[in-house]
């Protein structure tokens, strides 16, 4: 008997969309604060934070409370993205930041901090 494997596409559409949206939207709740806890672990090691508009708001607040005040913002905006559920480009925006958070943050920190554990 042949086993049959289910092609990404098929397996996608068991969820329903409310439920991809809201763990696309959960995923990114988790990349915001892993990219939190990685910045700071790497502001902590004496590393600089790239985005000026975080570094900023890192400098003048300091570290912890400008981070987590760009990362309230984030989280603020992700969710009014989210209640637009039945827009047809919230999925693949979603879905879009997360890569490119993971990728473009999350990633290079912790490069940065695995390179410098040494």
């Amino acid at each position: 008997m042949a086993c049959r494997l289910l092609l990404p596409e098929s397996v996608a559409t068991l969820q329903t969309p409310l439920a991809r949206l809201r763990a696309l939207f959960l995923a990114n709740l988790f990349l915001q604060a892993l990219d939190a806890w990685v910045t700071l672990a790497g502001t902590g090691r004496g590393f600089h934070e790239a985005n000026p508009l975080i570094a900023s708001a890192m400098s003048s607040m300091g570290p912890t409370a400008g981070l987590l005040l760009a990362k309230f913002l984030a989280v603020v905006l992700l969710y009014l993205v989210y209640r637009q559920k039945h827009h047809r480009l919230v999925e693949p925006g979603l879905a879009s930041l997360a890569v490119l958070y993971t990728f473009f943050a999350v990633v290079p920190w912790t490069v940065l901090l695995a390179s410098s554990a040494s």
